[in-house]
């Protein structure tokens, strides 16, 4: 029996366009054809996989397609869109997707005004420079025109993505509070890894075995998490209500990393937020902890 399959573009070859073929390939449902302005970068992300091929021009991946997804970075996509734009005679017809989460189908004004279905496919997935990096499992804010989000819907689909749905995703705050989100728990999360890694390392720890240590602890409060929600994960002095404890960890901090004092203070700030909401500090605990949070370093009384 024969397979139709959905014939995708990719302009790009980073770690989105990385995870898209290979996810794309192995579903078996789509053929790919890939382009960059670095015709080596293509042809390395399609070397080895099947219904995958690269392009050595933007022309000859574009041909045909019937969605083209740009795998650039945010700042480059109405540039890449306007590049594009006259290499085909007409865009009727052809989905565009971008993956900037926090804009719109905006970006694409320079296709959309040539006919071209614009939306926004943007996998929750960490990425970057790991070309082993899977999206099966992951989340994805899909918006745009109908066409465009069923066109996104069905490679989400394909590529083992979950669609994240909220009515308010698609506003330009929406939009901006769901990319500080994201970044929130991803990019700020190894921030805080290096911040602790460094702390260890200062005490004599090796680099590798900081870090080690740190990445196994923070995938235990992650695995927490899931299997029993924020009440089954949270720990530590805020949720034991234990001020001198806090005090100490925040004025080792402040000796040798003030930036990370500060992180630790306003997150500590948002646990007691979290635990008084989960009832693990009374109305009067989480008022007291607040109260000398909210003093900073270098007052007295300071937690």
């Amino acid at each position: 029996m024969s397979v139709t399959r959905i014939r995708v573009a990719i302009v790009g070859a980073g770690g989105l366009a990385w995870a898209m073929a290979r996810a794309l390939s192995r579903s078996k449902g789509a053929s790919v054809a890939i382009a960059s302005r670095k015709p080596a970068a293509a042809a390395a992300v399609a070397r080895g996989l099947p219904r995958v091929r690269a392009e050595r021009h933007l022309e000859q991946a574009l041909a045909g397609a019937e969605i083209v997804l740009l795998a650039v970075p945010d700042r480059a996509v109405t540039s890449v869109a306007e590049a594009i734009a006259p290499l085909r005679r007409s865009w009727r017809g052809i989905v565009v997707l971008h993956a900037a989460g926090a804009y719109g189908p905006e970006l694409l004004v320079p296709l959309r005004a040539r006919g071209a279905s614009t939306g926004v496919l943007h996998p929750l997935a960490v990425l970057g420079a790991n070309r082993e990096a899977t999206l099966a499992g992951a989340y994805a804010r899909i918006e745009g025109r109908p066409a465009a989000v069923a066109a996104a819907r069905r490679v989400a689909s394909l590529c083992g993505l979950v669609r994240l749905r909220g009515p308010g995703l698609s506003s330009p705050s929406g939009r901006k509070s769901y990319h500080a989100a994201a970044s929130l728990v991803s990019n700020d999360l190894v921030a805080l890894l290096a911040a602790g890694q460094a702390q260890l390392v200062r005490r004599g720890v090796r680099q590798q075995d900081a870090l080690a240590a740190l990445t196994r602890l923070a995938a235990g409060a992650l695995d927490a998490v899931q299997a029993s929600g924020l009440s089954g994960a949270l720990t530590g002095p805020v949720a034991r209500n234990d001020a001198g404890t806090l005090a100490a960890q925040l004025a080792a901090l402040a000796v040798h990393d003030p930036v990370a004092e500060q992180a630790h203070r306003a997150l500590s700030l948002r646990l007691v937020v979290l635990a008084a909401g989960l009832g693990r500090l009374d109305r009067r605990a989480a008022l007291a902890l607040t109260l000398r949070l909210a003093r900073g370093p270098g007052r007295s009384g300071t937690v």
